[in-house]
């Protein structure tokens, strides 16, 4: 059984060549070029998001802000659930 969907897309020339010569170079297929293309495309757009409502919250006045070495505390606190 299949664990992914088939997408088809239209691209320029241009954009196919392109994309296969670095999937080459990069020692990839061209479908694993687009998807970690994708996926860091959906990173970006996440980071996007957190900055703007930060950037919202900041202008608001309820950011809340972690103490000095607060992260690394509770990235460890995460890491045991």
């Amino acid at each position: 059984m299949r664990t992914s969907s088939l997408v088809t897309i239209s691209l320029p020339p241009e954009m196919v060549a392109e994309s296969e010569k670095l999937a080459k170079k990069q020692h990839m297929t061209r479908s694993e070029l687009l998807r970690m293309a994708l996926r860091r495309y959906f990173e970006e757009m996440m980071t996007e998001e957190a900055i703007r409502i930060a950037d919202e919250e900041f202008r608001l006045g309820k950011l809340k802000v972690l103490p000095k070495g607060g992260l690394a505390a509770l990235m460890k606190k995460n890491s045991r659930k």
